[in-house]
């Protein structure tokens, strides 16, 4: 089924839309669907032709979004956060004629908004059509209007239907057109994907003008379900919606959920409807995944990753182990080939660090006014997506970085150019090169490298005292790495990949000696009180213990003690543990496992000849003692490495792995 044929049959009765103004029924909204598409042609539309969509999401941009495809015409998508200026710029390089203007943050700052947007834009003020809310609903608006005979036919699915732009910082952000056909399979591939666990209703709490919401919202509407459209994606607002609505799935990226966990009501408003969440948008770590899997405590979450010109590549399934889940993007979904490419192109083996490339029918058609040579799908049909990644044994692939030349630190985009030109200025510097690294709290820092001029003495402190008189200190490099030469390519060009693993190796070396006088966490979450949070917990503890290199016999004794302590604080009604704090942490010589709670001393000693999981406990550990915090008992578990492990290269080994 086609994107403008799903709304000619279906469900009629029961709700389809729903935002923070209006509700609809899905015989409303195809109603509307079909008149807003008679009034585009009744405007002048003609086949091709494109139009802007401007607005938060609501119901009235859905109208809007599936008029113009079933009309023939194509959908321009601008983000809502765009001022005028921006707004109309890339409705200028879209060649839009018509522009529907929703709400948004600039249209409720000033109501003449729209004329200005149509004045930089050259748009007809009779081509723009005015769809905020407090302006008209388009629903009651259209729906009785008579509906459009003709539509988009299957043979023009190869035709781009829809424009969407990607994010930029040193250059205008480039302009994706898709097909039609494309689209479908994205969606396909997707509700394939999903192996039949979708609910009734859907909270998409990812911008529409981007491709996940857009693939959701459809999957949804065209099984006959609800899509939820909150008015913001704070915690108290999606909380309010999921209440209302009973919403049984979630779409959103990985802040958002965290949010969404600490809102005040979470507990009774999210925790027991929702069963499904649906996570792109960015990597979160195997402790991120595995915290909201438990905070989120009846639902599974779904991760995926895909881009702007073909989504999704990769997913994982319901059906996936919870460890897969929370440690990979999944493998790829159906109709999509997935290989890790060399920096000369060759197709690299199992386990080895490559860019991802994807080709397949759910490609975008290219760039809208770019060379070939600017195209990211190459000859033999390729989409190069500048991300790095390797492919386990079962196909699961795991991301590790970015080629592409962002830098996002904290939400901030540093274009590496800009810094590039300020360290190259700088006395006795010959070469440079500045890349992003994984950072635990702003997602990446900003790293630099450089090659000094023959003679020169290389000074890191003054360089980086240089770099703060001239830039933000947010785009500052953390660190400045010497280099006699980088390594080069084929071509004579630096190979990006090549450095950038020997970057993050030495930035791990600097850091290792630090972090591990005080442990290195790698796991930390706090657990409710119910039987059914030990198996992920135990099962996490295995795999660590499986990945550091403790013999089978050993990690079997680790995981029986982490089983037997949470059994005693969990089923122990006398003591009152409430929430349990559980942390796993890599100390020089040991792996401890930490829990705390808020209920009675758990005094071992005491219990060793009553409790049988006393007793496991203490037949598995190297050393059990209880520290205090803040007057709170901390009961640690100590398991020595085996005199064969050697942690630190263990841990320089993961970190080489995730590059």
């Amino acid at each position: 089924m086609l994107f403008s044929e799903f709304l000619g049959e279906g469900p009629k009765t029961g709700t389809a839309l729903a935002d923070s103004h209006f509700t609809c029924t899905h015989a409303e909204f195809r109603a509307a669907v079909a008149g807003f598409a008679a009034h585009l042609h009744e405007l002048g539309l003609a086949r091709g032709e494109r139009v802007a969509i401007w607005g938060y999401n609501s119901v009235n941009w859905l109208v809007a979004f599936y008029g113009i495809i079933r009309a023939g015409g194509v959908a321009v998508l601008i983000n809502y956060s765009l001022d005028v200026s921006d707004a109309a710029e890339l409705a200028r390089r879209a060649n839009a004629r018509f522009l529907v203007c929703a709400d948004n943050g600039t249209t409720k700052r000033g109501l003449d908004a729209i004329s200005l947007v149509a004045a930089a834009a050259n748009l007809d003020p009779a081509c723009c059509i005015d769809a905020r809310n407090e302006s008209c609903n388009l629903v009651h608006a259209y729906a009785h209007t008579p509906a459009l005979d003709e539509q988009r036919s299957p043979e023009q699915d190869a035709e781009t239907a829809i424009i969407i732009f990607t994010s930029g910082t040193t250059s205008a952000p480039k302009a994706v057109r898709i097909s039609q056909r494309a689209l479908t399979a994205d969606a396909h591939a997707l509700a394939a994907g999903l192996e039949d666990r979708m609910g009734v209703s859907l909270c998409v709490s990812v911008p529409l003008f981007h491709i996940l919401g857009l693939l959701v919202s459809f999957i949804y509407l065209s099984h006959g379900a609800t899509v939820l459209l909150p008015a913001d994606y704070r915690g108290e607002t999606i909380e309010e919606m999921v209440s209302a609505h009973h919403a049984s799935d979630l779409v959103a990226v990985g802040a958002v959920y965290q949010n969404l966990s600490a809102s005040k009501d979470f507990q009774d408003k999210v925790v027991p409807h929702v069963q499904l969440c649906l996570i792109a948008g960015g990597m979160s770590t195997p402790v991120q995944m595995m915290r909201l899997e438990l905070d989120f405590a009846n639902a599974i979450f779904i991760n995926m990753y895909g881009l702007s010109e073909g989504a999704p590549i990769t997913m994982v399934r319901p059906s996936d182990l919870i460890e897969q889940r929370a440690s990979t993007v999944g493998r790829a979904v159906e109709g999509v080939e997935l290989s890790i490419a060399s920096a000369t192109g060759e197709k690299l083996a199992q386990g080895e660090v490559g860019e991802v490339i994807a080709r397949g029918d759910f490609l975008m058609d290219g760039y809208e006014g770019l060379p070939s040579e600017q195209q990211p799908i190459d000859k033999k049909g390729w989409l190069h997506t500048g991300d790095l990644g390797y492919l386990d044994e079962d196909g699961y692939l795991h991301l590790s970085g970015r080629l592409k030349d962002v830098i996002i630190r904290g939400g901030e985009n540093i274009a590496p150019s800009e810094v590039e030109s300020e360290l190259a200025a700088i006395e006795g510097v010959r070469d440079v090169k500045v890349m992003g690294a994984p950072h635990p709290i702003f997602g990446e820092s900003v790293e630099s490298c450089v090659q000094m001029e023959e003679g020169a003495i290389f000074d890191a402190e003054h360089i980086l005292a240089s770099l703060r008189e001239k830039l933000p200190r947010y785009k500052v490099p953390a660190h400045v790495f010497e280099y006699d030469t980088f390594p080069l390519n084929v071509n004579g060009k630096i190979d990006q990949r090549a450095l950038y693993v020997d970057m993050v190796r030495r930035l791990h070396k600097l850091e290792l000696d630090h972090e591990l006088v005080g442990g290195i966490t790698v796991f930390d979450c706090k657990l409710k009180n119910v039987i059914y949070a030990i198996n992920p917990v135990a099962g996490m503890v295995d795999s660590l213990a499986d990945a550091v290199g403790f013999n089978k016999r050993r990690a079997m004794q680790l995981r029986l003690a982490v089983e037997e302590m949470l059994t005693e604080r969990i089923m122990d009604a006398y003591s009152g543990a409430g929430d349990i704090h559980v942390k796993l942490t890599l100390m020089p010589d040991w792996l401890r496992v930490s829990f705390s709670d808020d209920g009675v001393e758990y005094v071992i000693d005491k219990r060793r000849d009553t409790s049988m999981s006393a007793k496991i406990i203490l037949g598995s550990v190297d050393d059990f003692h209880t520290e205090w915090r803040d007057g709170k008992p901390i009961y640690c578990m100590d398991f020595l490495y085996d005199d064969y492990l050697d942690i630190k290269a263990f841990l320089l080994k993961s970190s080489t792995q995730a590059e």
